[in-house]
């Protein structure tokens, strides 16, 4: 646990939060999916999760500085604020409730999932997300496990793939709506009494290995394949989410 700083935890977050700031920095996206499921290898989920506030601040408005140029009215994309806002609320008050058991499973079978998804690079109709209730759905269903898992991003992604977005605009809506996902997230979290002093100094303390790791992907980025490494990060997520949902099946 953090709290008693013991090293060998402080050491799996780091590498955590290093592989995933790496995955955001050639993907644009995907650190809560590397870094959460290997966090929640030492730790409870519900204490893993606020880890993320700090470099989910950080990381996106890095991205959102990045791509400044391709801003977009945000009154566009009230439904999915609105709906993020409900879906975190109610994801944070079932987890902190829910048998850690159970949240693993829901962790490892949202990885799984977007992992599989990826693959097969499905996407949703263009004709079926150009409404406010499919975005406020989205953005419900995105909030629900946001506030559950941590994870924002994959929900978001399918949406603004089916809308069709130009690719410097969609980095800049997608981190914008993650960094008001955190927003909502920390929020939640603090009012619900699940964000101690520690937890604070912890999200803090992983901020070096994010943004190393995002620097580290950027660099990756301009001189490997992406396709080659987004085959080889998937490959690993997906033995990450497997994992997880084998020991909330209690197969040790």
């Amino acid at each position: 646990m953090l709290e008693s700083l013991d090293p060998f935890v402080i050491a799996v977050a780091s590498i955590a939060f290093f592989l995933g700031g790496l995955l955001k920095g050639v993907i644009g996206m995907g650190m809560p999916l590397v870094a959460i499921p290997l966090i929640a290898t030492v730790m409870p989920v519900t204490q893993a999760i606020p880890l993320m506030v700090a470099p989910g601040y950080i990381m996106n408005l890095i991205q959102m500085r990045q791509a400044w140029h391709a801003r977009m009215p945000l009154l566009t994309w009230w439904p999915l604020f609105l709906g993020m806002a409900v879906g975190v609320v109610v994801g944070v008050y079932f987890a902190t409730s829910a048998p850690e058991r159970l949240l693993r499973g829901v962790l490892g079978g949202t990885v799984v999932v977007f992992v599989l998804l990826s693959f097969a690079r499905v996407e949703l109709p263009a004709r079926h997300v150009e409404n406010p209730a499919a975005g406020l759905t989205m953005g419900g269903v995105t909030g629900l496990f946001g506030g559950l898992t941590g994870v924002f991003g994959p929900t978001l992604a399918m949406y603004f793939l089916a809308r069709r977005l130009e690719k410097d605009r969609f980095v800049w809506i997608m981190a914008v709506l993650m960094f008001s996902g955190v927003t909502f997230l920390s929020g939640s979290l603090t009012a619900a009494g699940n964000f101690s002093q520690a937890q604070l100094l912890g999200t803090l303390g992983v901020l070096l290995p994010s943004w190393l790791g995002l620097t580290a992907g950027a660099w990756v980025r301009g001189r490997v394949s992406q396709n080659i490494f987004r085959r080889v990060a998937l490959t690993a997520l997906l033995v990450m989410g497997i994992s997880l949902l084998v020991a909330s099946l209690g197969w040790t």
